[in-house]
Parts: C-alpha cells; sequence; structure tokens
C-alpha cells in the first residue's frame, strides 16, 4: 500500500503491507489547539491540521474501509477531513472505551491518579508498565481492549481500516508490542507518538504484523 505522511517511517511501513490485503492504521488525532487543563474533549484541530488530514486522505492509495474514533472533537474531525480528502461520506464509529478508555477500570479511581501525577502521561505509562496503578487496567488488558476491536471490525481486502485515539493510548500499544517504557530511560530516549502519527498493522488477531517507526514485528497469540 502506498500512502503520503509527514513521517517517513508510515510510508516505509505501508510499503510492506502485501498486495491486495486489508491492513489497519492506528494513530493519533492530528494537529490540535492548546488544551488548558486535562482531556480538552472540546478542542478542535488547527487549520494546518486540518490541511495534514485532508492531503493524508487524499494520498492514501487504498479505498478507505471501517472508520473509528475517539468521541474527542479532534478525533472525529481528524477522521471527517481524512474522509474529506479521499472524497468520502463514511460512517464514524465512536468508541470511547476502545479509543478512549482502554486503560480504565475504575474512573474514580484512574482520574485521581491523573490529578495526582498533573496529568504527566510519561510518568503514568511507565508506572503501569512496571508495577500498575490504582483504577487502571494493566498494560495488557489495555492494549489487547484495542487490538480486539480493530481486529473485529473491517477486514475486507484492499482497504484500509482506520482508528483514531490518543496519544495515552498509542503509547500503551508502544508498551506492550515493542517494549517502550519499561526504563525512564526509554521513555526519554524516544520520542513520544505524535500529532497523526500511526501504527501499521496487517494479518489477523491471532497472527499479524505491526509497523512502528522502521520496526516491523510479527505477533503470534498476542
Amino acid at each position: 500500500m502506498k500512502l503520503i505522511s509527514i513521517y517517513e517511517h508510515m510510508e516505509a511501513g505501508a510499503l510492506k503491507v502485501p498486495a491486495g490485503q486489508n491492513c489497519k492504521i492506528i494513530f493519533r488525532h492530528s494537529i490540535r489547539g492548546k488544551i488548558e487543563s486535562g482531556v480538552g474533549r472540546e478542542v478542535s484541530l488547527t487549520d494546518e491540521g486540518i490541511e495534514l488530514c485532508r492531503s493524508f486522505g487524499k494520498k492514501l492509495q487504498y479505498d478507505i474501509g471501517y472508520v473509528a474514533s475517539s468521541t474527542c472533537l479532534r478525533n472525529i474531525q481528524t477522521c471527517e477531513n481524512i474522509l474529506l480528502g479521499k472524497g468520502l461520506d463514511k460512517n464514524i464509529v465512536k468508541a470511547p472505551n476502545e479509543m478512549e478508555g482502554p486503560q480504565t477500570k475504575d474512573r474514580f479511581l484512574s482520574d485521581k491518579v491523573f490529578e495526582e501525577l498533573k496529568f504527566n502521561n510519561q510518568e503514568i505509562i511507565f508506572r503501569l508498565k512496571n508495577e500498575g496503578l490504582a483504577g487502571f487496567n494493566s498494560i495488557q488488558e489495555s492494549a489487547k481492549i484495542m487490538l480486539d476491536f480493530m481486529f473485529s471490525n473491517g477486514n475486507v481486502e484492499n482497504t484500509v481500516d482506520l482508528f483514531c485515539t490518543h496519544d495515552f493510548q498509542m503509547a500503551l500499544l508502544y508498551a506492550y508490542l515493542f517494549d517502550f517504557a519499561s526504563t525512564r530511560e526509554s521513555i526519554e530516549n524516544n520520542k513520544w507518538p505524535m500529532m497523526l502519527e500511526g501504527m501499521i498493522f496487517w494479518g489477523t488477531r491471532n497472527h499479524f504484523w505491526c509497523s512502528w517507526r522502521n520496526d516491523i514485528k510479527e505477533f503470534v497469540n498476542t
């Protein structure tokens, strides 16, 4: 599959998808305005963020199949503008459990942790990876919720399924699939998931490949 992205590793990864196979991209939303505190559910994309989405959609080689998103405005706008760039009007499935909250076991307790740690996502991911936190699912449980959802939907040959999420959820997958955040040094030495940056998957739930930052890994019964 050919795509044009601001990230060269995504272009290279897409070329590894076997011809005709379905693939899936899970990615962080595009460039947004400033969030003053917390989650900022109604923060919009910037004009630049919108144009990047439209360009991304326009230059996708595959037809777009299934589209799912966090319910935050910036995520919905990301999907809408990718589809607009492709010239499509498709349903966007809102998936709050899978694209926003796969990490949440008890919302009251997890929200309290976020506040106590001042929304330091890097520190939270590190602690989840190494010791766990009250109110949170484990890294493995969180990642499996996302992977189960992704491979349960779409799957039509010659199409790409799109899943728009957030940096924290991308980091959960990064930590699970690529052993990110085992140490604080690994967080410091690797870039945090960036806006409109994504992982590319192909295969089946029980046997798939994932391309992320010029690393392609094969997973069986993961």
